[in-house]
């Protein structure tokens, strides 16, 4: 072997190192989900006593959202909760159409809101929790946060009404795609969320760590909404919520028996638009965050906090299956060329990671219950890839130019019986 390849191999070995510490750190929640009891609850069926102590008030965030609300409240009308005990409240933010009207019609309490400087999902929250929620007129005990694309199973609130009479304050369902088979792109997302939303807080429950938030299907106790309100105001604001739940010492409790589904954009310019927008987002919290939070958690030998931290510093999935793709291709082909298949333990050292992922991936697929569609269409994995890829290339691009924003964009999808 010429020392300019064995100077490459101890490259490849190196580069190997974190790809590799993210595998096992994948391995060990994928693990840990498996051994969770908790996983059977995917089949959204409450199996305890149903006595309803909680007086729920379902609070949806809704910007221009005339086309899908209608569905969405008459939806929440046939969930098995004592209708005595909810309340669903719409806040129509900064709307141009006829939101507040579709939302009075089918039932709802609506707040409007109209204030152009201060856009945003977070903006709307803080704003209906502080200005309207303190001084509600009737009584409620937790906020249930949906968005208004999104439909809930029907013991949705009596998995969060256990969990509450349990003492938990902050609670996240299953945040899942309500049409995973559209096409290959919705079926991708499906994949995606599967490990990112239910493998991996399903994980750290058993674990006895947070699950953090996902922005759909959070569950928060008056105490928490008269404390603090929505102090969030980033692209990502359910993760920087998350992250000040953390520093307070609140722990963020999965409850992956209440399953939300949203319904996830078809169109590749509608799902790029909404993909740049919240990587962008996520990338300046990690600028930001990620290092002081994993320095404070070693410093204070908290594993809540240095969790948090590297689920932060994690890439999207489909940039660690390219970083690991790529390697491998070029140990594959430098090994054609130098007739040798194998160079000590670097090879196997890549093979290992890439067939972490997999079992991370497939297992995921496994506890949701996935349709045998959906496995097919890992075929398109390749399309799924290059796609994020050119999100990504976009998110720079965007970045350079300074047009990273927090400004509500609605993203367009049709509604529940295909209209648009």
């Amino acid at each position: 072997m010429t020392p300019g390849i064995l100077a490459l191999n101890g490259v490849l070995l190196l580069l190997a190192l974190p790809v590799v510490f993210i595998a096992l750190y994948l391995m060990a929640l994928t693990l840990a989900a498996c051994l969770h009891p908790a996983h059977r609850q995917i089949d959204g069926c409450f199996p305890g006593k149903r006595e309803a102590s909680t007086h729920f008030l379902i609070l949806i965030p809704a910007h221009n959202e005339e086309l899908l609300l209608g569905d969405v409240l008459d939806h929440l009308r046939t969930i098995s909760y004592p209708a005595s005990r909810v309340s669903i409240v719409v806040i129509a933010d900064n709307c141009e159409d006829h939101t507040a009207d579709v939302a009075r019609t089918h039932g709802a309490t609506v707040l409007e809101r109209t204030d152009p400087v201060h856009r945003g999902k977070g903006q709307a929250l803080n704003w209906a929790m502080r200005e309207k929620l303190s001084a509600w007129p009737t009584s409620y005990d937790a906020v249930v946060i949906l968005d208004a694309d999104s439909i809930v199973n029907p013991d949705f609130l009596w998995f969060m009404n256990e969990q509450i009479t349990q003492g938990y304050e902050a609670l996240q369902g299953y945040y899942g795609v309500q049409n995973p088979l559209e096409n290959w792109r919705t079926s991708m997302l499906t994949v995606s969320l599967a490990a990112f939303h239910f493998l991996r807080p399903l994980g750290r429950d058993r674990l006895g760590l947070p699950c953090g938030l996902k922005g759909n299907g959070m569950c928060f106790s008056r105490r928490l909404i008269e404390q603090f309100g929505y102090p969030a105001f980033s692209v990502v604001e359910d993760v920087e919520l998350a992250l000040l739940y953390l520093q307070q010492g609140i722990r963020v409790k999965f409850v992956p028996g209440a399953h939300v589904l949203g319904q996830m954009a078809v169109s590749a310019s509608a799902a790029s638009t909404q993909r740049v927008r919240w990587e962008g987002g996520r990338l300046a919290l990690i600028r930001t965050q990620a290092w002081p939070l994993l320095k404070e958690g070693l410093r204070m030998r908290d594993a809540a906090r240095v969790d948090g931290a590297i689920d932060l510093f994690v890439p999207p999935f489909v940039l660690l299956v390219a970083g690991t793709v790529t390697p491998a291709l070029l140990i594959t082909a430098l090994g054609l060329l130098t007739r040798g298949w194998v160079w000590g333990v670097t090879p196997w050292v890549w093979a290992g990671a890439a067939a972490c992922q997999i079992i991370y991936i497939i297992t995921a697929l496994i506890l949701i219950r996935a349709p045998w569609a959906i496995y097919r269409r890992l075929l398109a994995a390749p399309l799924f890839v290059f796609w994020k890829i050119s999100v990504y290339v976009k998110l720079l691009a965007a970045s350079r130019r300074g047009n990273a924003t927090g400004e509500w964009v609605r993203t367009a999808r049709h509604d529940m019986h295909g209209r648009k």
